[in-house]
């Protein structure tokens, strides 16, 4: 396998930066405290300007011109480091790519007759695909994925190593689909009945929009009734749960392991943190931000941040923080 490799005026050109030293070549992307003399990183300030000083990176992009006795190497100045390397790491990612295992259609998966593939998707081996199931053009289905009948795929959509994907859903186009999420199984629904629970049948699908990721181990459940929507740009991490009939708006973003609990409405351009608790039948408005570890209980009807999250203290300092709160609430119930 030939070695990309590309040199700062290169990358310069290609972020609109300013080239500051050396026209170095650089063939890997790395970080400031791990990266080597033939990888490019960035500086987008905060704490991390400590490992400037020790990095080995051949180059660095920055918003910033970097004092020489901080930084030796080269360096490109630009208006927008993050969006700089986006672009950069986009050029190595397309390299890397081309250089990846070409599936064609493998006679070791298992494909229904009735299913209808586009000629130039890959299909890997141990793939199952039942019938009516429809697959789009430069669509990449990974090995051990499960497509259940009736399942749509759009077009140059890439569906990860051990996905399944189960009936009532509909994906668009130049969608990602991390390894082992599950998209379109039963939600979580029970009726207390004589003493015991039985399951509800849950009959609704699943709608993905465009260019939606979602992130490995993520369960996306199917609708009771009607269907749980993901919209066009919405960005899933990984471990993620979405129960039943969750509407999640246009390019909100929900980092990992976040519960979102049944018919849940999310606006759109939200941000939400990590491991949030969201309680079902709630709504909550567009362009709202919520952080990590919070607990979301009512509905959010204006935009804005929000948090509820305590964080960690020493033991002694949370268990006094306890009491002189059971203190306070002593006094005020007197």
């Amino acid at each position: 396998m030939t070695k990309f490799s590309i040199t700062a005026e290169e990358i310069a050109s290609l972020v609109r930066g300013k080239l500051v030293g050396a026209n170095c070549t650089v063939n890997s992307v790395g970080t400031l405290e791990r990266g080597d003399a033939q990888a490019v990183g960035f500086f987008a300030g905060g704490k991390y300007r400590e490992q400037i000083k020790d990095s080995n990176l051949a180059l660095l992009i920055t918003s910033e011109k970097i004092a020489a006795d901080e930084w030796q190497g080269s360096q490109i100045i630009v208006e927008n480091a993050r969006v700089a390397w986006r672009i950069l790491t986009e050029v190595f990612e397309r390299e890397r790519n081309k250089n990846r295992e070409q599936y064609g259609i493998s006679d070791k998966a298992i494909i229904s007759p009735t299913a209808k593939i586009a000629a130039n998707a890959e299909i890997a081996a141990g793939v199952v695909i039942e019938s009516e199931a429809e697959i789009g053009a430069n669509s990449r289905i990974e090995p051990q994925a499960y497509i259940a009948k009736g399942v749509k795929i759009g077009e140059n959509c890439r569906i990860g190593a051990g996905v399944r994907i189960l009936s009532g859903t509909k994906i668009g186009n130049n969608c990602n689909i991390l390894s082992n999420a599950v998209i379109g199984e039963r939600g979580f629904g029970n009726s207390f009945e004589n003493g015991r629970w039985i399951a509800l049948p849950q009959l609704g699908g699943v709608l993905i929009g465009n260019d939606v990721e979602i992130g490995a181990g993520t369960m996306v459940d199917r609708g009771a009734v009607g269907d749980t929507i993901i919209s066009d740009g919405v960005k899933l991490d990984n471990l993620i749960q979405v129960a039943h009939n969750v509407e999640i708006g246009a390019h909100t973003a929900i980092a990992g392991c976040t519960v979102i609990a049944g018919s849940v409405k999310i606006g759109a351009y939200c941000v939400i943190g990590g491991a949030v608790v969201i309680n079902g039948h709630i709504s909550i408005c567009d362009k709202a931000v919520i952080h990590g570890h919070s607990s979301i209980a009512k509905s959010i009807n204006k935009a804005g941040a929000y948090g509820s999250y305590f964080p960690a203290m020493p033991d002694r300092e949370w268990k006094r923080f306890l009491v002189n709160l059971k203190n306070i609430a002593t006094r005020k119930s007197a």
